[in-house]
């Protein structure tokens, strides 16, 4: 009987916070009831919990604000009535958490905006249809590109990287049709790349730093980096990608179609006034 007092005088006799206190809208503080409190002093200058009055109700605000004091009342004195009141009031945040969580997802899952299953399928089945739609989109985009642009490798000879780099570049070429140009810096020339030129000194606008050195050239004179250093074939592919969408050889469209997932925010113009804030 004690405790169903308790916990009824608590549900009618804390105070209501301002509508400039919503804690919900202070979300890089974490919950509040880890919060510290502004007056960290200690002793006999330290506040006291407030008194519970009538005219109060149990809010959000009003816990934030006091359930510190009654945690420090509870440790510092551990009698079975400063316990009890702390853990009802620890209690009360729990449910309101969890009632929180329980309407936040209600609402995620009926707004297509706020949905994760909408952006990437959450079944393995549905994700798997998505990878292989995005692969697929990736394959014809590379396929389209490599008519338009050809691919210039810089490398040295003596680099073991660079040699290694000649097993992505050659399978991009052999997959996709790309026309391949390839410098050699050092004058030794890598022997799966018999037809290289020399070019001991390139072009300062290349501003290569690293090799292997790898471009998109457009003909006539359209030159685009890609990537310095090593790289995988996927990552070259998804590289070319890129830098057409960037170029406009592919339309946004072409390119979201190689995206695992949708970017249901792309085009939304977001104002306070347009949530309703």
């Amino acid at each position: 009987m004690r405790a169903l007092h308790l916990l009824l005088l608590f549900s009618t006799t804390l105070v209501d916070a301002g509508a400039d206190e919503r804690w919900f809208d202070r979300h890089s503080e974490g919950w509040f009831w880890y919060e510290p409190l502004d007056d960290e002093s200690t002793g006999e200058d330290s506040p006291q919990p407030m008194k519970i009055t009538p005219q109060q109700s149990l809010s959000a605000a009003w816990i934030r604000q006091n359930i510190g004091q009654y945690l420090d009342r509870a440790i510092d004195e551990p009698s079975k009535e400063n316990v009890s009141n702390y853990l009802y009031l620890d209690r009360m945040v729990k449910e309101k958490g969890e009632q929180f969580a329980r309407v936040g997802k209600q609402v995620i899952e009926s707004d297509p905006m706020l949905d994760e299953n909408v952006r990437r399928p959450i079944s393995p089945a549905a994700a798997k249809i998505k990878d292989d739609m995005a692969h697929q989109a990736k394959e014809e985009i590379l396929r389209k590109v490599a008519k338009i642009a050809g691919l210039v490798f810089y490398y040295r000879g003596n680099c073991k990287l660079c040699h290694l780099q000649v097993q992505s570049v050659q399978l991009m070429k052999e997959h996709y049709g790309f026309e391949l140009i390839s410098f050699s810096t050092d004058g030794i020339l890598i022997p799966q790349l018999p037809d290289s030129r020399i070019e001991q000194s390139p072009h300062p606008a290349l501003n290569i730093k690293a090799y292997p050195a790898l471009y998109l050239m457009q003909p006539p004179d359209n030159i685009v980096p890609l990537r310095q250093g090593g790289v995988s074939f996927t990552e070259l592919g998804n590289r070319i990608i890129s830098v057409s969408a960037q170029q406009r050889w592919i339309s946004q469209q072409e390119f979201n179609q190689t995206k695992i997932n949708i970017e249901t925010w792309d085009n939304i113009q977001v104002s306070p006034q347009s949530l309703g804030l």
